[in-house]
């Protein structure tokens, strides 16, 4: 009889001390990353799936040109002529970078080759690459019913 009061006055001090008695901010986690792939040869940049709601993306660049190139991401409003969100290091031939972006706002999007990493020779002679266009679109799902995300 001792011994069953007993635990159950041990079990009750117990359940108490887990209570703070405060509350907490239970933010929502970000949208699960998305991987977008690049593809860039000598005539123009691919950009797979060109579609994507707003949140992280990581695009998976390869360069598949006989020369060194390097990535950049910028918004397609005024002709694509705006600051860079990303740009990656230059990429060697038949190698591959990434480079995230959180995208928060919907909207079109230019993703081409820069000059990152040339010499002014190199950068005097405008690319012949054509760029890719991907579409943002509304916010994903927050990726809080996501099991095993960081």
């Amino acid at each position: 009889m001792y011994y069953a009061t007993s635990v159950t006055a041990l079990g009750l001090a117990l359940v108490g001390c887990g209570s703070t008695g405060g509350s907490f901010a239970n933010q929502p986690r970000p949208a699960t990353p998305v991987n977008l792939t690049v593809y860039i040869n000598s005539e123009r940049v691919s950009v797979s799936p060109a579609s994507v709601g707003a949140g992280p993306v990581v695009f998976i660049v390869t360069n598949q040109t006989p020369k060194t190139e390097s990535l950049q991401i910028t918004s397609a409003l005024n002709g694509g002529g705006g600051s860079a969100l990303a740009t990656t290091g230059p990429i060697n031939p038949q190698a591959t970078a990434t480079v995230t972006v959180d995208f928060h706002s919907p909207g079109d999007y230019t993703v081409n080759t820069s000059s990152a990493g040339l010499t002014q020779a190199q950068q005097a002679v405008p690319s012949t690459i054509q760029p890719a266009t991907l579409h943002v679109g509304t916010a994903r799902p927050n990726g809080s019913n996501e099991l095993l995300q960081p």
